[in-house]
């Protein structure tokens, strides 16, 4: 397990990610203590970054996010009132899952979400590679979920676009 001073800087993460055949990238942001972005490659390819928020030091913090493309908005805007609503209703019900947070943004049931994260966050007390891999696997399976939310019920173009 982990320590705090471990988390000072990102190496023991960025091994953890190439562990993982994962290939890390260094981003700078002002509100985390350092930032890795990365890709799952596959039909819907992911773009992720695990964090050090400045507000957790003893945290790491998952976050996928993505948008819907242009023409699933505009299918969105075609379904009925109660097609939206269940939309919503779904997936909400979709990403209500233990270990994982998410957000949406957009006015509920009258508008397509403009954007949606998923995130997870792990504490150095409790943080493996075994525990890091798991909380991985949780967010890509969430996020996956919701691309195939989207594309089951407003088409496939492409699938939601990374934001």
């Amino acid at each position: 397990m982990l320590t705090k001073s471990d988390l000072t800087e990102p190496t023991v993460i960025e091994g953890w990610l190439r562990d993982l055949a994962l290939t890390p990238t260094r981003r700078n942001d002002q509100v985390n203590n350092w930032n890795l972005e990365f890709t799952i490659v596959g039909p819907n390819a992911l773009v992720l970054n695990v964090v050090n928020p400045k507000s957790l030091p003893r945290a790491i913090m998952f976050v996928c996010g993505m948008a819907p493309a242009p023409q699933q908005v505009e299918a969105f805007a075609a379904l009925s009132p109660q097609g939206r609503r269940d939309f919503w209703l779904q997936l909400r019900a979709t990403l209500n899952r233990e270990a994982v947070e998410f957000q949406l943004e957009g006015a509920a049931f009258s508008e397509c979400p403009r954007a949606l994260r998923v995130s997870a966050v792990r504490f150095d007390d409790g943080l493996t590679l075994d525990a890091f891999a798991h909380t991985l696997t949780s967010v890509c399976k969430a996020c996956g979920d919701a691309i195939s939310h989207f594309t089951e019920r407003l088409g496939d173009v492409a699938s939601p676009r990374p934001s």
